[in-house]
């Protein structure tokens, strides 16, 4: 035992534990500036992550595989309860409040899918395997389609980053192209006549039929089938961004495609945006200083502790500061797809995968928010945002990546 210890302690891949090191110490030095009180509950919940490291090496990688699917049943029990039981923090029920204690069922989802999509596609290749797809989609649809039911967009949103899991594991790029592409088709389709869509969509599609040669009625079908699709998504649309999305959703996408600095928008729905862009410009080259950030101490940007956490890097580490962390950021991405890609089991390097990709995700949603490229909803910064339940969820997923990672190779055991 004392000798397996020892060879799992050796193999624990420290280069990639050093970057979480460095990031949650900056992350709480920022949070320090923002909230000192809360950067003290920050540390507490720190140290407790540290209890959580400690109990997941004490799991053998196998035991994750076979406890896989029972926790990912308990994920979704959770799901549905909270809109029984859960208490509504800022429009969204997706809070459950336990006296001073709040625990978002949503982070553990991010941990559960993971686990469920390595166990079932290590044992299903989705490749040429309609089947197995199916049984994947279903996985994903699940806890998405319930977390956009709380409503919480934002944290659906993070289920898309396992396409690029399954992207790696032989999935066609076509379904990438046509999620992005419908995604682009919402926002062209409430912001412009729908009408004006669909014409554009058939224009296309008559120069594509003039310039591809010798079409079968399968493709011919098929392309009439794409179009007839594009266009009553397009067509319905705006209904369901009107009926189905909160106000407060609705301004914040609405805002990207008007100017936050008009008086019409600046006292309101846009003086989130406003005041980050301001914060971030401020900054300039070099920054202010730490704790000199005049925005920061003035308290201007709302939740700046949390999804605008990085609004204090901009303003008072400046451009260069900016850089830097984003510079960890892609090391420590780029380090887990490196240790996912020389896994030797199919499990280790799926779960792998999607650990990157979540934190891939969470890391460019939440520069786009702060810079007024994708509207707010509610993606937190990894490690410096503030937070128990993400940051737990976050250190859970890299530390089971790392045990199954520092474990043999060649097995699971």
């Amino acid at each position: 035992m004392v000798k397996r210890n020892k060879i799992l302690f050796r193999n624990i891949d420290w280069r990639i534990v050093v970057i979480y090191m460095i990031m949650i110490f900056f992350g709480c030095m920022n949070l320090y500036s923002v909230s000192p009180e809360k950067a003290e509950k920050q540390l507490i919940w720190i140290l407790l992550s540290f209890f959580f490291i400690f109990i997941i090496f004490l799991f053998k990688p196998i035991h994750y595989k076979h406890i896989t699917p029972f926790l990912f049943l308990f994920t979704l029990f959770l799901l549905i309860g909270v809109f029984f039981f859960g208490k509504n923090v800022n429009g969204s029920k997706s809070w459950y409040v336990f006296g001073s204690i709040s625990f978002q069922p949503s982070e553990l989802a991010k941990i559960s899918t993971s686990l469920m999509i390595a166990h079932i596609m290590s044992q299903e290749n989705i490749e040429n395997n309609n089947k197995a797809l199916l049984h994947i989609s279903i996985i994903l649809m699940l806890p998405s389609f319930l977390i956009l039911l709380q409503p919480d967009p934002g944290s659906s949103i993070v289920f898309s980053s396992f396409l690029l899991t399954l992207y790696r594991e032989g999935l066609s790029i076509s379904f990438i192209l046509y999620f992005l592409f419908y995604i682009l088709l919402f926002v062209v389709s409430i912001t412009l006549s729908p009408w004006i869509v669909i014409l554009f969509l058939f224009i296309s599609f008559i120069f594509f039929f003039f310039f591809k040669k010798n079409l079968s009625f399968i493709d011919l079908f098929f392309y009439i089938f794409l179009f007839i699709s594009f266009s009553v998504f397009s067509f319905f649309s705006p209904f369901v961004f009107q009926k189905f999305f909160k106000q407060h959703h609705k301004d914040r996408i609405n805002i990207l495609f008007q100017n936050e600095f008009d008086r019409k928008y600046r006292d309101n729905v846009g003086y989130n945006l406003l005041y980050s862009k301001t914060a971030i410009g401020s900054g300039k080259f070099f920054g202010k200083g730490y704790q000199k950030g005049t925005v920061t101490k003035g308290k201007f940007v709302p939740e700046q502790h949390t999804d605008y956490i990085f609004c204090t890097v901009g303003e008072e580490w400046g451009f260069i500061g900016s850089i830097i962390l984003i510079i960890f950021y892609l090391l420590f991405i780029s380090r887990i797809y490196f240790l996912s890609e020389r896994q030797k089991n199919i499990f280790g390097r799926i779960f792998g995968y999607s650990v990157g990709n979540i934190f891939f995700i969470h890391l460019i949603i939440n520069l786009g928010m702060v810079m007024g490229l994708f509207p707010t909803i509610g993606i937190v910064l990894p490690f410096f945002s503030y937070g128990g339940s993400s940051l737990w969820s976050f250190t859970v997923l890299l530390f089971i990546f790392i045990r199954i990672d520092a474990s043999d190779q060649t097995s699971l055991i």
